[in-house]
């Protein structure tokens, strides 16, 4: 392996435990936000199927 291999796993594995430490530390906003992200999810899917319902509907 040569250097920039090296230097690109070590700062990867850096930033993965940052990422976990202030995922740790704010674990509450965090569990918001993905049920937050999943709801959204949900309200589009809901919202296409509608559309493709109305669109068969007319036919």
């Amino acid at each position: 392996m040569d250097k920039t291999g090296i230097a690109m796993i070590v700062v990867g594995l850096v930033l993965a435990a940052l990422g976990i430490f202030g995922i740790s530390l704010l674990a509450p906003e965090v569990i918001a936000f993905l049920i937050g992200v999943i709801e959204l999810v949900v309200v589009l899917i809901g919202l296409g199927l509608i559309v493709i319902g109305a669109i068969m509907a007319q036919e």
